[in-house]
């Protein structure tokens, strides 16, 4: 979800999420319903449990069959306190192997160019069902005085790539919140697939 990252989605539609409208009856208006379970069935293509309900949904349109969408919160504390997650069909790059879209991917993430990385964590894990890889770093922007920690997951869907990352932005003596990490990470851990991807059906 490019940059079309979070910072970016955070200024697109921003909609209540499970407001009053949602309810588990398929809607005209919105593109998931509930299922009896709680879960969220996002244009019957994903499954995922939804975050709590002060996060809001954010949804960006790219193209017939470019579905991104993620959510935000913002935080208490100074300018920039905000935490965004999302899932991305097509994160930046194209390369198959994780440890080459990583190389790829973190070359134009945030605008990597005005963003110190350090990784914090990398590591093998199972996502969606597959091989996935985790990355956890730092950036830091000197000039402007921010940081952010963010959380980067590739997994894969059929043969292609596919991301889910969370950031956390804050100033740059402001304190990470990381209970935030954890409801990503248990929206990752819920993630299904409920359909083949276009890609796969060709």
């Amino acid at each position: 979800m490019k940059r079309k990252t979070l910072m970016v989605l955070c200024l697109m539609l921003v909609m209540a999420w499970l407001s009053g409208c949602a309810t588990t009856e398929p809607s005209k208006t919105v593109p998931y319903r509930l299922s009896p379970q709680g879960t969220v069935i996002w244009e019957d293509e994903f499954e995922f449990m939804p975050p709590p309900p002060d996060w809001k949904l954010l949804r960006v349109e790219v193209g017939e069959n470019d579905i991104n969408f993620g959510f935000m919160k913002s935080d208490a504390g100074g300018y920039p306190s905000v935490t965004s997650f999302a899932y991305d069909e097509e994160p930046f790059g194209c390369a198959t192997k994780f440890e080459q879209r990583e190389k790829e991917f973190f070359k134009r993430f945030l605008f990597n160019a005005i963003l110190q990385f350090q990784i914090l964590e990398r590591k093998n894990i199972r996502v969606v069902g597959g091989e996935g890889l985790v990355v956890t770093v730092e950036g830091k922007d000197p000039v402007k005085k921010e940081k952010v920690r963010a959380k980067v997951v590739f997994g894969k869907r059929g043969e292609r790539v596919v991301g889910f990352y969370i950031t956390q932005w804050r100033p740059m003596d402001g304190t990470y919140d990381l209970s935030a990490f954890e409801i990503f990470d248990k929206f990752v851990a819920s993630f299904k697939f409920l359909k083949k991807s276009f890609y796969e059906t060709l």
